[in-house]
């Protein structure tokens, strides 16, 4: 139960008591899972682009209107820590005793850490690792297997470099021929410089934590005037509003060492409102960790510039039919209108007014944001799928997670082994209006797509609530468009040895 002391705090937060009660309902209830799906393919929701489609997208997007305004958007603030995952089991195994290193080196369970250990110098940050263990050389022992004790040590402890603790952005992902190394914070700002339109410049923004920026700054400083070049970068942070609250596993409120209720940051999907206060017209939505460096991002460069081609496209048809809805009404020819959709968004498409003018019908399905968003096809990496959900508006496109279906569903196993491509988070989104207003994206968020995690707090196990993810159920009620894009354009590190890959 609240006490009065909590809802003193929760008003005291700036929270809302009928918020987190809802929240807390969520919670003891569980996530919802979808049903009535149907798996997006080529033909059917997966648009695959000739090369004369792509280089007049190419074009649309190199010559496109000099007042539109374009931003990326990367979600930075996450922690590396996951990256780091294999390098724990053994530091933890090495403190037990009678440790042997060969034969946890030789164990089928820890192949990635032999991949790690034996590729080392491969790591950008070998250079790095190496010169803070010869400047400390009395600190360590540096001989035979006890090198790889002392590197690991200096990449996990906090009284090192614990790269574990550093924000992904911020991890040396990339080095030349030189041996110069640089951060995928860098790669996003290198990207930036190369993917604008002529006699335009891109905006950036990042999501960090507080107590990173002056870091990013300093970064961003250095690596630009390096190039002799100059970038109109932002930062936010999530905003603490959008943390939630947590129970235990027997629902029980979670508190902390002072008897306060306990918040975590609730999922990317938070982020929805730092999206809604970007001041553009054009977004594109990228991850920190999927980006290569120099020459070999030049196919996802393209890629990025078609989207951007392909969006001006769409949102142009839909402005115009907007318009002519607007001034024709009820005398307006809905034939040309529902072509577009069948084109563009569902083939299936019919026009059934259920008690309302048609012309309200159309401009309802019409007015909502816009984005474009690439697909992969799917070789065995994880990521959200594209799938056809059927509502009350009818049949749109939706990217959904795997841990939204209902595994106990007798159609769960063949949606899985039918799902062709999955969203490897490349898409460009259109958020103001055919009047050049910002749309309140909140409004076309699906509240019931939130997610639960379950987490350690020392010895207690806890579940936190996650806002409907950014790209899932945060934009669930947007027209999506699905193209198919090239494997090269998604390059993601999850774990260490993901560094290795070409």
């Amino acid at each position: 139960m609240l006490t009065e002391k909590d809802q003193i705090r929760i008003a005291d937060l700036g929270r809302s008591l009928e918020l987190i009660l809802r929240q807390e309902e969520q919670l003891k209830k569980g996530p919802q899972t979808l049903n009535a799906l149907e798996v997006a393919v080529i033909g059917d929701g997966i648009h695959q682009l000739s090369s004369k489609k792509q280089e007049i997208a190419l074009r649309n997007f190199q010559r496109q209107d000099a007042s539109h305004s374009w931003q990326k958007f990367v979600p930075a603030s996450g922690a590396a820590s996951r990256m780091f995952s294999d390098l724990y089991k053994y530091w933890d195994e090495k403190r037990k005793p009678n440790f042997n290193f060969k034969q946890f080196l030789d164990h089928p369970q820890n192949k990635e850490f032999k991949k790690f250990i034996t590729n080392l110098k491969r790591f950008p940050f070998y250079a790095n690792i190496y010169g803070y263990l010869s400047d400390h050389a009395a600190l360590f022992d540096l001989e035979g297997d006890s090198f790889f004790d002392a590197f690991v040590d200096v990449l996990l402890n906090e009284n090192h470099l614990a790269y574990n603790q550093l924000p992904k952005g911020l991890i040396t992902f990339f080095s030349d021929e030189k041996r110069n190394a640089f951060t995928p914070f860098e790669a996003h700002l290198e990207e930036a410089l190369n993917i604008a339109p002529k006699n335009q410049n891109i905006k950036l923004h990042f999501t960090i934590d507080k107590e990173h920026r002056k870091t990013f700054e300093t970064l961003a400083e250095l690596f630009l005037n390096s190039k002799q070049a100059s970038l109109e970068i932002s930062y936010s942070y999530q905003h603490p509003l959008t943390d939630t609250p947590v129970l235990d596993h027997e629902n029980k409120w979670v508190r902390d060492e002072r008897d306060q209720l306990l918040f975590r940051k609730g999922g990317h999907g938070a982020l929805l409102e730092n999206l809604n206060q970007m001041n553009t017209n054009f977004v594109w939505l990228k991850n920190i960790d999927n980006i290569q460096w120099s020459e070999l991002n030049n196919t996802t460069i393209q890629w990025m510039q078609i989207l951007g081609g392909i969006t001006l496209e769409i949102q142009k048809e839909i402005f115009k039919y907007l318009k002519d809805l607007d001034n024709q009404k009820q005398n307006i020819d809905s034939s040309p209108v529902v072509n577009f959709i069948h084109e563009y968004f569902d083939k299936t498409f019919e026009l059934q007014s259920e008690g309302k003018p048609s012309y309200e019908k159309l401009k309802d399905y019409l007015h909502r944001p816009l984005r474009v968003c690439g697909m992969i096809k799917n070789e065995g990496k994880a990521g959200g799928g594209p799938f056809w959900v059927h509502t009350k508006r009818g049949r749109h496109l939706q990217i959904i997670e795997g841990v939204e279906l209902d595994s106990k569903s007798a159609d769960y196993h063949i949606l899985i082994q039918n799902t062709t491509h999955f969203n490897p988070v490349l898409m460009v989104c259109a958020i103001t209006d055919v009047n050049g207003e910002k749309f309140a994206l909140h409004e076309f968020s699906d509240d019931h797509r939130y997610m639960i995690t379950h987490k350690t707090i020392g010895p207690k196990k806890i579940k936190a609530l996650e806002w409907p993810g950014l790209w899932n159920g945060g934009m669930a009620h947007w027209n999506t468009f699905f193209v198919e894009v090239p494997k090269q354009t998604f390059h993601p590190v999850k774990k260490i040895t993901d560094l290795l890959s070409d």
